[in-house]
């Protein structure tokens, strides 16, 4: 089992794994285009996350049960659910 790194040094190489492998690549700033529809795809996220802390934790024990089947956790259930009705 060799080393596993992640991450970035100083703005020059990022560390990765994909399909199992590590290797080192170069970094590059992340496009942003923040058009109207990411910033609105966005904002579902932060809506979710915000509706996810007032659930009770009763609330949260069911959406856990129900993402059993589905091999997710229960908060990316709830997201998953959320922002689709948030169209």
């Amino acid at each position: 089992m060799g080393n596993k790194y992640s991450g970035t040094l100083g703005k020059k190489v990022t560390a990765v794994e994909r399909k199992g492998e590590n290797f080192l690549r170069e970094y590059i700033i992340p496009h942003d285009p923040k058009t109207p529809a990411q910033l609105r795809q966005r904002q579902k996220f932060t809506d979710a996350y915000e509706e996810w802390k007032g659930l009770t934790p009763e609330e949260r024990k069911q959406y856990s049960e129900l993402a059993k089947d589905s091999k997710m956790s229960g908060y990316n259930l709830f997201v998953s659910k959320f922002t689709r009705i948030r169209r």
